[in-house]
């Protein structure tokens, strides 16, 4: 099989990058600078091809990448611009010939077109689009929920200070996924014979076990040796800090939308059956905060 790969550099698309070819796909991994530090893991794998390709400037490779492609995964991090640098990529693998279409989009209950939150009306507007260009092409549409990695923020952020902060209640809960569980979902959906089993569904894809911020802090504590507390700060202190660790003022906005939903429960939802029966998420966020807490700078005196 040979599979397309837009984002490959992405924590979701260098995980199904991985998980293909362990499969024994042969995967062409789109990037948009092919020197990049972020490309020298695809380096390392074999079968895989890099294709440097801007997806917003209607490069003319786009064409070519879909020759005798079995299936294609379209991630991409969210920006302004990307409506049309997604468009552009189905309407390429649409004239391509391009059988299955796994693309990732984001957490469904705030997803439409006229959602407060800006990336989600992106993704309305891409899901409807490729609904009604697809043709004979099958579609599936991958909807993860909050990602642990966004949790880096509190590794390099605010662990040295002993506390973790968040516009939210200690006490609600999310079922947060590792990026790498998404990857291997949409590596194994696209490594199906038959993927008109999958076609046309939205399917949610959330980590194993629902937890807390309360519970984050006793989990860093627990690695790190120390207390930490989490700090329900004010959302506008929480959009500043992620202004300032360099998200767009915009998308730093729209991220920030996520814990009204968070505290009403509704990113406490499970992965779709279909998830559960084909690539159950299984990493906890006790085991990515082993793996990451020990990682953060040492703690202010």
């Amino acid at each position: 099989m040979v599979v397309v790969v837009a984002g490959a550099t992405g924590h979701v698309g260098l995980a199904a990058v991985y998980a293909l070819v362990a499969q024994g796909a042969e995967v062409r991994a789109l990037t948009r600078k092919s020197t990049s530090e972020a490309v020298a893991p695809l380096r390392e794998l074999s079968k895989v091809q890099i294709v440097e390709c801007n997806l917003s400037d209607g490069d003319a490779s786009l064409a070519t990448v879909f020759s005798d492609a079995t299936a294609a995964l379209l991630t991409c991090a969210n920006f302004r611009g990307q409506v049309d640098a997604e468009k552009a990529f189905i309407d390429a693998a649409v004239a391509g010939g391009c059988p299955y279409l796994v693309k990732l989009a984001t957490v469904q209950c705030y997803t439409a077109k006229d959602s407060p939150c800006e990336y989600a009306r992106f993704h309305a507007e891409i899901n409807e689009y490729c609904e009604r260009v697809a043709g004979s092409m099958k579609v599936t549409t991958l909807c993860p929920n909050w990602f642990m990695t966004n949790h880096l923020a509190d590794i390099f952020g605010t662990l040295p200070q002993s506390i973790i902060a968040y516009p939210v209640v200690s006490e609600a809960k999310a079922t947060i996924v590792d990026p790498r569980d998404v990857g291997d979902v949409a590596a194994a959906l696209l490594m199906t014979p038959d993927p008109s089993k999958y076609h046309g569904l939205t399917l949610d894809v959330a980590g194993p076990e629902p937890t807390s911020m309360a519970q984050l802090a006793a989990l860093y504590a627990d690695t790190l040796g120390r207390p930490v507390k989490h700090v329900m700060c004010p959302m506008e202190a929480w959009i500043a800090a992620g202004v300032q660790a360099g998200l767009p003022d915009w998308l730093a906005q729209a991220v920030s939308l996520n814990f009204g939903y968070w505290e009403a429960g509704e990113l406490a939802f499970e992965s779709s059956p279909e998830v559960l029966a084909l690539a159950p998420p299984k990493r906890t966020m006790s085991e990515w905060i082993h793996e990451w807490a020990p990682r953060s700078p040492p703690a202010s005196a």
